[in-house]
């Protein structure tokens, strides 16, 4: 078998058309049918569509679908060709946001976000893991931080775009969408690696020796989890409490909104390359501290240097967390384990941060107060430093 075989990738050829695919596919998944809905809460709201407690129930229903098909991805990747599954994915994803631009009730667009919801738990669960088993190893932190700046491109876009289409109308703001899914879904149409599985790479080196790999996992997946919980006052309330708690207006949230995303698209990219510096185990508790601090940083003080700081910190290490959570799997996981891992940790997310968006929203609908949601989200963030930081002792 020789060096370029593409089963056995050498130590410095990034597979780059698998990279541009699992990039846009992410873009669209996660980037665009979760993170764009942010900003259009309070558009929905103004344009007389629901009232603020049902747009923010919309985006709860979004993370169940989440949840839905991140319990799905696995059993579907095993029965149907990992390319023809994206495929899927990326279509109904695209069809998601047209068939939200129709406005025929709660029910109809609940559907439509649970779709979007699914089809982004798939593209997250399936495509990152195909285009990481394409690259070699010394190279994975970059390409998992290439893939998950996807993430924030989206919300830089939606943050600029939403705002003003919505200025037009909420109809002419989910075409937007529509189009720009559209176009990324011929960039994540093709470029897959013919055996793409997932990643099938040597682990363990740098890491928790085979004994305590289960624990150190089960910690990993529980500090994931804990950040699922912890981000969702941003990811989701973070536009709206701009906008209307604070009286910002619009233009403000989008703005705001656009800080998180423009830290969300340096977020995995940085991360990768400090991991490859210091391990992703050391990175993974200090962003998780961090993070934490920027959450919590909300609750306290409205300054505008503030909600500046808080919310491109918290966009820096939103994708980056994944960036950071896979590449720690590889690190502590043997080669046939970490696919798994990965999934049920995806599993974990979503569960999670399914849990934390009902209730969140339940608590807002009765309360209609933010600041107790950044106090939760930032405890949460610091147990999971506590859970991650645990796996370092264990080597």
């Amino acid at each position: 078998m020789s060096a370029r075989d593409p089963a056995t990738p050498d130590e410095d050829r990034i597979p780059w058309r698998a990279a541009a695919a699992a990039f846009a596919s992410v873009l669209i998944g996660l980037g665009l049918a979760r993170f764009a809905y942010t900003p259009m809460i309070p558009a929905l709201v103004e344009g007389g569509w629901y009232d603020g407690a049902a747009a923010a129930s919309l985006g709860a229903v979004n993370l169940g679908g989440y949840l839905a098909g991140a319990l799905a991805a696995a059993p579907l990747a095993r029965r149907v060709p990992v390319a023809t599954l994206i495929r899927i994915a990326i279509a109904l994803t695209v069809i998601s946001f047209a068939a939200s631009a129709v406005h025929l009730g709660y029910g109809w667009l609940a559907v439509w976000r649970a779709t979007g919801g699914i089809t982004g738990a798939i593209l997250m669960i399936v495509a990152v893991p195909a285009a990481l088993s394409a690259t070699p190893i010394r190279r994975r932190g970059r390409v998992a931080g290439l893939v998950f700046t996807g993430v924030g491109l989206g919300v830089v876009v939606s943050g600029q775009l939403v705002p003003i289409a919505a200025g037009f109308g909420v109809v002419e703001a989910w075409v937007m969408l529509t189009v720009f899914a559209l176009v990324l879904g011929v960039v994540g149409w093709n470029g897959w690696p013919r055996e793409a599985t997932g990643p099938a790479v040597g682990g363990g080196h740098l890491g928790v020796p085979p004994a305590a790999t289960g624990a150190a996992l089960a910690l990993i997946g529980l500090a994931y989890a804990l950040d699922a919980f912890g981000f969702v006052p941003h990811t989701l309330f973070w536009a709206d409490y701009v906008a209307r708690t604070l009286g910002l207006g619009l233009a403000a949230a989008g703005a705001s909104w656009s800080l998180f995303g423009l830290g969300a698209a340096f977020g995995p990219i940085t991360v990768g390359l400090v991991a490859e510096r210091i391990g992703f185990g050391r990175t993974l508790v200090g962003g998780l501290v961090i993070k934490g601090t920027a959450i919590g940083l909300a609750a306290f003080t409205t300054a505008p240097w503030a909600l500046a700081a808080s919310a491109a910190v918290v966009g820096l290490l939103t994708p980056g967390m994944g960036t950071m959570v896979a590449g720690r799997i590889t690190e502590i996981a043997s080669p046939h384990r970490q696919r798994q891992a990965w999934a049920a940790m995806t599993v974990s997310f979503a569960v999670a941060q399914s849990l934390s968006g009902f209730a969140m929203t339940e608590w807002y609908a009765v309360s209609g107060e933010h600041r107790p949601l950044f106090i939760a989200g930032a405890v949460a963030l610091f147990l999971g430093a506590i859970a991650a930081a645990l796996t370092l002792r264990r080597r």
